[in-house]
């Protein structure tokens, strides 16, 4: 029985199944993927297969290695050139572990459907390859937006009051944040915010020791006369010691401890 093999199927499907190979790749090593990238990877790949027929067998084995790692060169920008090795390793051994799937697989069923993967004569390798990006894609971005919704559960509004001036601002609810003084627990606020609440008359106060895995830190501290939970009702928390952080602390201005 003779197998007809159509180009534009083998073009399809061997671009899917490299840009999925491609997309766990990265995604295993915790490297950003670029679509762009990932479907150059995947159209080299795909041309590529299609001339295999063409090339002398001796060399077949040479010239797939070679495209297999001009493949991952444009998959994305890599730091260093440890880094693009290692990316290289990967893809090889996802691309050899389907390979040899598909290969064992086929070889125990003898199934026309599991040979159409890499041999087609229809679209079945390109929609299960397809099927997988979108797959994993979707887990991701839904995971991703769990994780921003619990981030977005610890966020909430401020307002400090301090020296008789309220600034109002940003405020992150850390479970981290163990600080405690005088049995009430502690913020840590932005040093360029506690600069701007001294200005405003804001009360100096003792330091605080806190203790790291490098041993023990000194941060300076202010009196915070309220804090105020806009979002809560108005809910206000008085009397409080603000450690000032060493460093710019990005977005959030004020970090609260759990308990507060």
């Amino acid at each position: 029985m003779r197998m007809v093999v159509y180009v534009e199927y083998v073009l399809l499907s061997n671009f899917f199944i490299d840009a999925f190979l491609a997309y766990i790749t990265l995604l295993s090593l915790k490297t950003k993927a670029g679509r762009l990238r990932i479907a150059l990877s995947a159209l080299i790949g795909s041309c590529f297969a299609v001339a295999v027929p063409y090339i002398n067998f001796a060399a077949a084995g040479v010239v797939k290695v070679l495209m297999l790692m001009v493949m991952t060169a444009v998959m994305c920008k890599y730091p260093c050139f440890k880094r693009y090795l290692l990316t290289t390793l990967v893809y090889f051994v996802y691309t050899a572990a389907l390979g040899g799937a598909v290969l064992l697989i086929n070889n125990m069923a003898a199934s026309e459907f599991i040979s159409a993967l890499y041999y087609p004569d229809s679209l079945v390798g390109a929609y299960i390859a397809a099927g997988g990006i979108v797959l994993v894609y979707i887990s991701r971005q839904i995971a991703g937006y769990m994780a921003r919704k619990r981030m977005c559960g610890s966020e909430c509004k401020v307002v400090l009051l301090a020296g008789g001036a309220e600034i109002s601002c940003e405020g992150f609810i850390d479970t981290g944040n163990t600080l405690i003084r005088g049995g009430k627990g502690v913020i840590v606020i932005d040093r360029k915010l506690a600069k701007k609440l001294i200005g405003k008359g804001a009360a100096r106060a003792s330091g605080i020791w806190v203790r790291t895995v490098n041993g023990e830190s000194y941060m300076p501290a202010i009196k915070i006369e309220s804090v105020t939970f806009p979002e809560e009702s108005g809910r206000s928390v008085y009397d409080v010691t603000a450690a000032i952080s060493g460093t710019s602390m990005g977005e959030f201005k004020v970090i609260l401890p759990a308990g507060i």
